[in-house]
């Protein structure tokens, strides 16, 4: 069990978000990102019931959480400190490194990466344009809590991994496929479209009841001279099957 009282000490972060989701370079035949869909939008589940953050810090997440990083490409608005090791749960076993990401009702088939942080405190972004990203110091997927799955959204001649992650509606599902072969199911919940440097780190990477799948891309407009998007799209999935 996580133990909300066992908070590591807080970082100082940045709220930007994912500017690495996208292309470094926007490719000239691809169109300004399409905005995610209202329908589907403003319906984040109210399962992760998480500690109240006023702005920063942000206090780390306890178990499996050593770190609560800005998302992929983006700086800290601070040097943050080291934080010492979460610790492991103390009885059962955690759940197996995942491998493969699928979504059918966008036909999402992606080898996961595992990455941390880069030297500003960032979540690293997927190597590959059509690999995901597990953030591998937070939660596991299939543990409680939020564990995050980042995918670029464009790359520098086509469409990336997760361009359609805006088409997914509540009740959709999300599978993860584990090392030692076992399958998690996730069902999508809701999404929510935030301002690119607005959005709740927290609530993305922090503590919840019960086990959570977020997953992230960019969104919005395309700004080639800071060749960042203007908005990040989250989609919040929670466990429903192992």
């Amino acid at each position: 069990m996580i133990e909300l009282s066992r908070l590591l000490p807080a970082l100082v972060l940045s709220l930007s978000l994912l500017a690495a989701c996208g292309s470094p370079a926007r490719p000239a035949g691809i169109a300004d990102a399409p905005a995610a869909d209202p329908a589907g939008a403003g319906t984040a589940p109210s399962a992760p019931a998480l500690a109240a953050a006023s702005g920063s810090p942000i206090p780390a997440a306890a178990v499996g959480a050593g770190r609560q990083p800005a998302l992929p490409g983006t700086a800290s608005s601070a040097a943050a400190p080291s934080a010492a090791a979460a610790k492991a749960p103390a009885t059962g076993q955690r759940p197996a490194l995942p491998s493969e990401l699928l979504i059918p009702a966008i036909h999402v088939d992606a080898p996961v990466e595992h990455v941390g942080t880069t030297p500003d405190g960032a979540m690293d972004a997927p190597h590959a344009w059509n690999d995901v990203a597990w953030f591998d110091l937070g939660y596991r997927p299939g543990e409680p809590g939020s564990a995050v799955i980042a995918g670029h959204l464009d790359s520098t001649t086509d469409r990336a991994v997760f361009w359609d992650l805006r088409l997914l509606k509540p009740g959709d599902n999300v599978r993860l496929k584990s090392e030692d072969g076992s399958q998690l199911t996730f069902q999508v919940a809701g999404s929510e479209v935030y301002p690119y440097n607005q959005a709740p780190l927290q609530k993305i990477f922090g503590p919840a009841a019960q086990p959570m799948l977020n997953l992230v891309t960019c969104n919005g407009v395309f700004d080639r001279g800071s060749k960042n998007y203007n908005k990040r799209l989250v989609v919040y999935a929670k466990q429903v099957a192992r």
